[in-house]
């Protein structure tokens, strides 16, 4: 009883602390609790053995956990690390009739369980994270990417640009052919730019509407001039667009930075004859 009551208090601590906590607590912090969740279920285990395991039901609440807020590698690492900490339990703990059975009889039923929250969220994640017209990223995915490059560039020193790009005359477009010709130019165009952009180095983004942005670590002013340059050389024919780039200086926050790329996009958009892009 006095480990149940132990065990029964630190859980309830660490529940409030999270409450009253949680926002203001780093995300790496969620895999503490779940690890601390899977050593509390194991002592737990230890002291239910009798013929059978009940507190040992727990763990699927670990993996279902571990299956809807972690990254699959982050989620198979709990799954893992309970899996290991049951079958110690089962090995080493006071005995009972059919270890091996009772093994399965849990993680079986939490990997099936798992694999189904897992894929489920996959979907959703994908869902949130892309745009379902051009299948680029949307805005909420290039905000998270932006902080994190920055925070990459600020550790190794390395240059991050950005690109923003407006169709020009997207709304002419729209008019004459109707949304389904914009729907279909802006599928075009995005296509083409995705064969032009670095595979696994730069992020194309679709902001809304017809603009769109480009992130590109380890790029400097003169990079980031060259891709506008082929970006724009990519468009269909009679097709063109007002493109701004920035180089982040080292200082700025991430809305300062969009907002001289965008600034420097619509100095563009402003000068005619059409003269390609514009840097700040």
């Amino acid at each position: 009883m006095i480990t149940l009551a132990v065990v029964a208090g630190t859980c309830v601590l660490v529940a409030g602390i999270r409450v009253v906590a949680g926002r203001r607590l780093a995300s790496w912090t969620l895999h503490v609790d779940v690890g601390a969740a899977t050593a509390c279920i194991s002592v737990l285990a230890v002291v239910g053995v009798a013929g059978d395991v009940p507190f040992a039901d727990l763990y699927v609440w670990v993996v279902l956990f571990a299956a809807l807020y972690f990254r699959p590698l982050g989620a198979l690492a709990h799954v893992a690390a309970a899996g290991t900490a049951y079958a110690l339990v089962l090995a080493f703990g006071p005995g009972i009739a059919a270890p091996v059975q009772a093994w399965f009889g849990v993680f079986g039923t939490a990997g099936v369980a798992g694999a189904i929250v897992l894929g489920l969220v996959s979907v959703l994640r994908s869902a949130a994270a892309d745009d379902p017209l051009t299948g680029c990223a949307n805005r909420r995915s290039w905000d998270e990417r932006l902080e994190e490059e920055l925070e990459r560039s600020r550790r190794t020193g390395q240059p991050l640009s950005i690109a923003m790009i407006d169709l020009d005359a997207f709304k002419t477009v729209n008019d004459r052919g109707g949304h389904r010709a914009g729907d279909l130019l802006l599928q075009d165009v995005a296509q083409r730019w995705r064969g032009t952009v670095r595979d696994g180095g730069d992020f194309l983004a679709r902001l809304g509407g017809d603009e769109f942005a480009i992130l590109a670590p380890g790029s400097d002013e003169t990079g980031i001039r060259r891709l506008g340059k082929r970006l724009a050389e990519a468009l269909p024919a009679g097709i063109s667009a007002s493109i701004g780039v920035a180089t982040w200086d080292r200082t700025e926050s991430a809305g300062a930075l969009l907002r001289r790329a965008d600034q420097a996009m619509y100095k563009t958009k402003q000068r005619r004859p059409y003269e390609g892009f514009h840097s700040a």
